[in-house]
């Protein structure tokens, strides 16, 4: 059956000679994945550059319940970003962004509020109003409300990392913690570099301890040089 979905692309690889498989996060099916045939080659009915990791699509899907791989009819971008593909700062945040979503969406099933969170808060960033320097440790916090663990109280949630012996604990205050994580995205929020990199290793190692299979992000060590 022919079904209409936004979708939040989140990887592909290449697949035989001339295919993609493609990892969507969509409004209507949770994360799916899907075969694009000849994508690279010259008379390619999608150009590859439609399936960049967090495009955002109109999709018309070939989806069969409870089948592993689903066929693409009709792909379009409704949202191009301006700002992501060229801002090394923004682009080094989705990507990191990217590789956490690769690890941690996991449900094949509508949740149209999460979908909601995702697409706003990644136009947000490519419209880069403000402060967003702080960007990925607000999402981080947020999206760990969708995914069933949030930590509620920062002060409860610092002093468990703090036990578990996470480096840089001590350099945190759970009031300065708090008015970040309840600031909107791009307000400005006192919290230095130090402090910065500290409440990152929190939500990382918070990520590891409720996500199995969580591992290494790659992408981290160009993340903190290029906001260091």
């Amino acid at each position: 059956m022919l079904n209409k979905t936004k979708g939040i692309v989140i990887q592909y690889m290449k697949y035989r000679e001339s295919s993609l498989l493609v990892t969507i996060y969509t409004a209507e099916f949770g994360i799916s994945s899907y075969v694009e045939n000849g994508v690279r080659s010259a008379k390619a009915k999608h150009k590859i550059a439609l399936f960049q990791p967090l495009t955002l699509l109109d999709l018309e899907v070939y989806h069969k319940p409870g089948k592993g791989l689903h066929r693409i009819s009709e792909a379009k971008c409704y949202y191009p970003y301006r700002k992501i593909p060229f801002d090394i700062a923004s682009s080094s945040i989705a990507l990191f962004l990217t590789e956490v979503l690769s690890k941690v969406l996991r449900e094949e099933e509508a949740n149209p509020v999460l979908f909601s969170f995702l697409e706003e808060s990644f136009q947000i960033l490519d419209q880069g109003q403000g402060h967003l320097e702080n960007f990925h440790l607000q999402f981080l916090w947020r999206l760990s409300e969708f995914l069933g663990f949030h930590a509620g109280q920062v002060g409860e949630f610092l002093e468990q990392l703090r036990e578990a012996g996470v480096p840089g604990m001590g350099d945190l205050d759970a009031k300065t913690v708090q008015a970040l994580f309840n600031a909107d995205y791009g307000d400005g929020v006192g919290v230095n570099r130090v402090q910065r990199a500290a409440i990152l290793r929190a939500l990382i190692y918070y990520y590891g301890l409720h996500m199995e299979s969580f591992g290494e992000l790659r992408s981290l060590q160009v993340l903190q040089e290029v906001l260091s």
